[in-house]
């Protein structure tokens, strides 16, 4: 049996014989017990904890050493060799999105030049090559449709490795594997169980035996520990670039400029909603 089937594994190389790989990365809590508790207390649940959204980034072995490659150089441009002192030690930069936002870390205008790195930060995002996507529960109305509702986690997942699989059967000798960020053993151990039983089971609108194209699913920190931190893992840094704006799109109804920015990458754009982009339950998004 593979390692990764056994327990949450990690993964430093592209795997021989794999054609895509999608990245995930996700937004807000998945839990449900504080919006459950507020509805049978009639409080007020605001938008902030009201959804949860999990993105995956799809990309190509070519495309990838591409944007492994112009992420690295971005980098450089902007730190000595690409790193930055964290805590006392000395690590590769990770682009993490609320450490940009609120200026934090290595990314202190005092450090760098924080207008001009998000202006290469903005071209490395719109020419990378992938497909984008996403899918978010709006929990207060999941809590209120269902007496018992699925977990978000898994709802989301479930979408997402539809979609993921449908991508790549269109070309039948096609493989694919999943990367998440590992957040922690019994949090790891509880989303690869439920991929595991899709890949082994299906969905009710996907069958195992089109899951079987999916060869690994793998839990990488945010450096990679082999290389003492010095390397971070380029394909999670792009998904949670790109994951915030949109649950922050879903979130306030409103496409800002982060969004529009990768719009186009969007599976089955320019059409994608419910497709690249999936709510659930069903709402209207502008």
């Amino acid at each position: 049996m593979d390692n990764w089937r056994v327990r949450p594994t990690s993964i430093d190389k592209w795997p021989t014989g794999i054609d895509y790989t999608m990245f995930i990365d996700e937004n807000n809590d998945s839990n449900l017990k504080s919006i459950i508790n507020k509805i049978n207390s009639n409080e007020e649940i605001s938008n902030i904890e009201r959804y949860f959204t999990i993105t995956g980034c799809v990309i190509d072995k070519n495309n990838f050493i591409v944007a492994k490659e112009n992420i690295t150089q971005l980098k450089n441009k902007y730190w000595r060799d690409g790193k930055f002192t964290y805590s006392s030690k000395v690590k590769r930069v990770v682009f993490h999105s609320r450490e940009i936002r609120n200026k934090t870390k290595a990314f202190d205008p005092t450090i760098i030049d924080y207008d001009n790195f998000l202006y290469d930060l903005t071209d490395f995002i719109s020419s990378t090559q992938m497909y984008i996507i996403s899918s978010t529960i709006d929990k207060y109305t999941h809590c209120i449709k269902y007496i018992t509702p699925f977990h978000p986690y898994n709802l989301c997942l479930d979408f997402i490795l539809e979609r993921f699989v449908t991508l790549i059967l269109k070309n039948k000798t096609k493989k694919g594997v999943i990367i998440l960020e590992a957040r922690g053993k019994k949090e790891d151990k509880f989303i690869l169980e439920h991929i595991k039983n899709i890949l082994n089971n299906g969905t009710d609108y996907v069958s195992a035996e089109k899951f079987q194209n999916i060869s690994g699913v793998y839990f990488n920190p945010k450096w990679c520990k082999q290389s003492n931190e010095q390397m971070s893992y380029s394909g999670l840094e792009i998904a949670d670039l790109v994951s915030y704006p949109i649950h922050k799109y879903i979130r306030d109804e409103h496409k800002d400029f982060a969004f529009k920015i990768f719009e186009d990458k969007f599976l089955g754009y320019p059409s994608y909603k419910g497709i690249g982009l999936k709510v659930f339950p069903i709402n209207q998004l502008k």
